[in-house]
């Protein structure tokens, strides 16, 4: 496609440089990224800057069309075929394909050669913290399997800082549970009690299934972790998980633990059973209590069904338990970041044996 001719204010000027101004300034357009510049007044330090600049960031991308060079955009496509080789669970999926649209949009025209770590650098500074921080792993991710396959020598996205994330959301405390256990329906009590001392996630939770509890153990493959050793657990059954589950045995015929009866007896898309509850279900029952209840506290600081996770966690650390196998997790760190932001101090008792 021939490029659109040059205004003839323009056309004894290098590529990407433009008068502005009514002719008395000169802007700069980077090729790679369409981003202006302002270059001053002076005709010919503007076209020296450009001509300087123009060989920098033209040259690399000229050689790589003509070689073939791939671009992001066909290495993400390649990437997604094989995204279920990675055993993701469906929500990290999901969410690793919009953070992929995102790349995409933003340099996915690109080289993979020519990507820099200003390119990432400057796409992250777009998103929130949180939304980067995500943005910014799988870009890691699509760069190490691009190295892998030999299309380009270094990973841009490794050496970008990684945003702090100011946490809004408050921890739930053990009298918020009760007072929101106590306007819950009898299944989302039963949900919540499962949560709070087996310590599993949300979707877990609703898939946990009668026929998981053999010889007094319940045996659960978390979504989330399940290629770790860390995911698959068998949790012996005490007696406060054995009055939850007595409790679950209800006059409902249902293969879940956690179940209801709806209205009309219909078998969802996406659902094994008509009993079954959805993990959003779980959430929007839990926001409409706790927006009723803490009214007077904002709303992005209201806690939700996840926090009850990191009430369980402080709650076994309370009773000198360490819950890290109990949560799926791999490391200390991870289980201390649940156990975070709570306002108790918890002391550490220890010994001054020194013998002089």
């Amino acid at each position: 496609m021939t490029p659109r001719p040059r205004k003839p204010k323009n056309r004894n000027l290098p590529p990407n440089l433009y008068t502005n101004n009514g002719g008395r300034t000169y802007l700069y357009r980077r090729p790679d990224n369409g981003k202006t510049f302002g270059m001053g007044s002076d005709r010919k330090e503007a076209i020296e800057a450009a001509k300087q600049l123009n060989s920098m960031l033209m040259t690399s991308s000229l050689v790589s069309k003509v070689m073939g060079a791939e671009t992001v955009t066909q290495h993400i496509e390649h990437f997604l075929k094989r995204l279920d080789e990675r055993e993701y669970s469906k929500s990290t999926e999901s969410l690793t394909k919009i953070r992929l649209k995102q790349i995409r949009e933003s340099i996915g025209d690109m080289p993979l050669e020519d990507v820099t770590v200003k390119h990432v650098s400057d796409m992250l500074e777009l998103y929130s913290p949180g939304v980067a921080n995500q943005l910014r792993s799988v870009c890691i991710d699509l760069f190490r399997s691009a190295m892998a396959r030999g299309l380009c020598h270094a990973n841009p996205a490794e050496v970008t800082e990684i945003r702090r994330v100011k946490k809004s959301r408050k921890r739930m405390t053990l009298e918020q549970f009760n007072a929101i256990r106590e306007q819950a329906p009898v299944w989302l009590q039963n949900a919540m009690d499962l949560a709070l001392i087996t310590l599993q996630r949300r979707e877990d939770i609703t898939l946990l299934k009668f026929d998981q509890i053999r010889d007094g153990y319940l045996y659960v493959i978390q979504q989330k972790t399940r290629k770790h050793d860390t995911g698959y657990l068998k949790i012996a059954i005490g007696p406060s998980l054995e009055r939850v589950i007595s409790r679950c045995r209800d006059d409902i015929a249902s293969p879940f633990l956690v179940h209801r009866r709806p209205q009309k007896k219909i078998k969802r898309a996406g659902m094994e059973h008509w009993t079954q509850i959805k993990p959003e279900m779980i959430s929007r029952q839990v926001k409409a209590i706790t927006d009723e209840l803490l009214e007077d506290m904002p709303e992005a600081e209201r806690p939700t069904f996840h926090e009850i996770r990191a009430l369980g966690i402080k709650l076994y650390k309370d009773a000198g338990i360490d819950p890290q196998k109990l949560a799926g997790h791999a490391s200390e760190k991870m289980t201390k970041n649940y156990d975070s932001d709570h306002d108790e101090i918890r002391w550490v008792e220890t010994e001054a044996g020194l013998k002089l």
